[in-house]
């Protein structure tokens, strides 16, 4: 699910290519990125009860890592892929507790602050998805 390097070389040389290949229907049916997202959102869908939980604590741990991290050495792949992750189970998120209660300290502390990265993808996936 994590921006990967076919995605940074698309985005270094035709941006707007890279926009509309995320939106783009037809690009979706053959994506590994929205299969993954399908997978996710089934396996919670279908065992939820015991996955949910250990799913959202590994994407707490990567947010962790990346505030941890030095401004040069940010994992912002894997913090890409946990938000398209926390996107994928929003609705889910927002009618379970105690996730609800949590979804906007999120937003605030891990989405909002990526409007102003220097790394544009990440600006540009989010602001998009809010």
């Amino acid at each position: 699910m994590c921006f990967n390097d076919n995605d940074q070389k698309l985005w270094e040389e035709d941006p707007h290519e890279y926009v509309r290949k995320g939106y783009d229907i037809i690009e979706d049916l053959y994506s590994p990125r929205t299969a993954a997202m399908d997978f996710v959102s089934e396996l919670i869908r279908k065992r939820g009860k015991n996955n949910l939980q250990k799913f959202i604590h590994f994407i707490v741990d990567i947010f962790r890592r990346y505030d941890e991290a030095p401004a040069d050495l940010k994992p912002y792949r894997q913090k890409d892929g946990a938000l398209l992750a926390i996107g994928t189970l929003r609705d889910k998120l927002k009618q379970t507790d105690p996730y609800k209660t949590e979804l906007e300290s999120m937003l605030v502390r891990h989405v909002f602050p990526e409007f102003n990265s220097r790394v544009g993808h990440l600006a540009l996936h989010w602001s998009i998805m809010i």
